[in-house]
């Protein structure tokens, strides 16, 4: 099983390292950029992650997380 780690630039991740992180890491978008949640990688590649501002912004917010984690792991 996957360890959690410090937060990941996941800009600066490769393909490979994103497939190596497990569901809940922390990440950012750039080094000092927006706060997130990594999800998985879809089935289709797409790489999912919940944004904390968007969450924020979110009427349900636990929900919203259970939807994007249910779409990453599809």
């Amino acid at each position: 099983m996957a360890k959690y780690q410090k937060t990941v630039d996941i800009w600066s991740a490769t393909i490979s390292e994103r497939e190596g992180l497990q569901a809940g890491q922390w990440i950012t978008a750039g080094p000092n950029g927006a706060r997130g949640i990594w999800c998985g990688i879809s089935p289709s590649g797409s790489c999912v992650a919940i944004w904390c501002g968007n969450m924020a912004r979110n009427k349900n917010p636990s929900q919203y997380i259970k939807d994007l984690m249910a779409y990453a792991k599809r």
